[in-house]
């Protein structure tokens, strides 16, 4: 399993646990129907550059990542609630999206249990990441039509990107993570 050293993990932690933080107020902000492209461009923006900082001063752990993943999750989840709830045309593809997330994230779960590593989507995870996001931004903006043919086009990435997230588990890894 994932070893922890408190020293080393506590500001890669803290500064990831810091982006949920982010997306309550982009929750809050789709409650109140304001506006949420600078916050989820910021969001994004954020996801990447504590995972690239953390690299360059190598201080990112398997703990850090593992913990990366349930933050994005929790996020997508927490702001897909209240898109839904404002707009309910789009329940259907966050639907579709949450369940997506709860195979892929059941699969990587899996993988953790049987070998002690973590799964890194790279580009599977950051195209489904971006497509949710901009089905998130396009809902928000209240066209049915829009919102159903973004809806669609996220459900498909997310789709097929989660297909990788289905091989390969319980096989260990020379860098001692898996990467997709």
């Amino acid at each position: 399993m994932i070893k922890w050293n408190g020293t080393r993990e506590i500001p890669g932690l803290a500064l990831t646990a810091a982006r949920y933080g982010m997306a309550e107020h982009m929750a809050q902000r789709v409650r109140a129907d304001e506006p949420i492209a600078v916050q989820l461009a910021t969001f994004v923006a954020t996801d990447i550059a504590d995972g690239a900082i953390l690299r360059r001063f190598d201080a990112d752990t398997p703990a850090r990542r593992l913990a990366d993943g349930i933050v994005d999750h929790l996020s997508v989840a927490r702001v897909g609630y209240e898109v839904g709830n404002m707009h309910p045309e789009a329940k259907p593809y966050i639907g579709i999206l949450a369940v997506r997330a709860a195979l892929v994230g059941g699969a990587n779960l899996l993988h953790l249990i049987k070998t002690g590593e973590v799964t890194k989507g790279r580009a599977n995870q950051k195209a489904t990441n971006l497509a949710t996001a901009a089905f998130a931004l396009v809902a928000t903006n209240g066209n049915e039509k829009v919102t159903h043919v973004a809806g669609t086009i996220a459900s498909v990435i997310a789709i097929i990107t989660a297909i990788p997230h289905f091989k390969d588990i319980g096989t260990t890894h020379s860098t001692g993570i898996r990467e997709l």
